[in-house]
């Protein structure tokens, strides 16, 4: 017997009042309760019992052994309760891992409503633009917004991000408006520094255009403020341009040559069940998320006439901007 089963048996037979009835409750032998109990004291190297024909009783060492086993006892079961409890409803911390701006604009938000439909549930959001290992990091889910999730991972996917080529109108005034991939490289462009090849865009049909200019930038909101300034071309994910392609302030460009194959992933260890917690947040994201994503409306209402993409293109791989 391992040391947890010699505490509850010592426990059962104190309570029991005799060996006797300790093996009946527990359909033993009294011989064989009795041979577990001497190698219990054996291991501790102390007398647990005062035992005679007649009667039972506890030594003062063992009345303070009977303490601890009662009280270890009820925290085992109080442990299986919880997890018992957490198989059956959402509740306890849920660890989220997502890109900073993704995070903050899209997840945060939910936070409120999630934990009012959920009120046992408290959620600790991690931001960062570099994903994290979630099993080592202890986290329950992750998000990223990817071209293709890690194979080792449960992956979800949630919704689209479109990849936008995009400046102000200010800038086209001031530099002309590029027709065509070929153009960037005459414009001023700004780049996402944390890309593997941050210079060399990728467009359809496996066209790569390196391009150049005086800003570089590893978060994805730092990016976006400089080409709200005019400073120069950028190319983004919907999820961050998306509102201000909506109002006016940003201008999407070359929409027939650009990929478009990113999506938003809820990913999951593969190790791990997938608990009440982690199910209600997928399933709440999902809600918020479909059928249109918030970025994707956005876009919509201020592309009343989008240039058709050709037919047959090669939309290609993601470009892994994931902000």
């Amino acid at each position: 017997m391992d040391r947890l089963d010699q505490m509850s048996l010592f426990a059962r037979v104190v309570e029991a009042g005799s060996f006797a009835a300790a093996a009946a409750e527990l359909g033993q032998t009294r011989a064989a309760v009795s041979r577990q109990i001497a190698g219990l004291e054996l291991r501790l190297g102390a007398q647990l019992l005062h035992r005679t024909t007649r009667r039972m009783r506890l030594t003062d060492v063992g009345r303070e052994y009977y303490k601890h086993c009662t009280r270890i006892s009820e925290q085992v079961e109080s442990a299986d309760r919880e997890v018992a409890s957490m198989l059956e409803e959402p509740l306890g911390w849920l660890r989220v891992a997502a890109p900073v701006t993704f995070g903050r604009r899209y997840l945060a938000p939910l936070v409120g409503p999630f934990t009012r439909r959920y009120p046992k549930v408290r959620v600790d959001i991690s931001l960062s633009d570099v994903m994290p290992d979630l099993i080592t990091g202890g986290f329950d889910i992750g998000f990223q917004v990817i071209a293709k999730p890690d194979s080792s991972l449960t992956s979800y996917p949630l919704a689209r991000s479109e990849m936008v080529v995009c400046a102000t109108s200010d800038y086209f005034a001031r530099c002309g408006r590029p027709r065509s991939p070929a153009d960037l490289s005459a414009h001023n462009c700004l780049v996402y520094s944390k890309l593997e090849t941050p210079r060399l865009w990728r467009f359809r049909s496996n066209q790569t255009i390196r391009v150049d200019g005086n800003f570089a930038v590893n978060h994805g909101e730092a990016l976006l403020a400089a080409t709200l300034e005019g400073t120069g071309i950028a190319y983004m994910p919907t999820f961050i341009a998306g509102p201000y392609l909506a109002n006016g302030q940003l201008i999407s460009i070359l929409e027939r040559f650009t990929r478009s194959n990113q999506q938003v992933f809820a990913l999951h260890p593969k190790n791990r069940n997938l608990v009440p917690k982690v199910q209600a947040f997928v399933e709440f994201v999902v809600a918020a998320f479909q059928p249109n994503p918030p970025w994707a409306v956005q876009v919509r209402r201020k592309a009343a006439n989008p240039t058709p993409a050709p037919i047959n293109s090669d939309p290609g791989s993601g470009s892994g901007f994931a902000t």
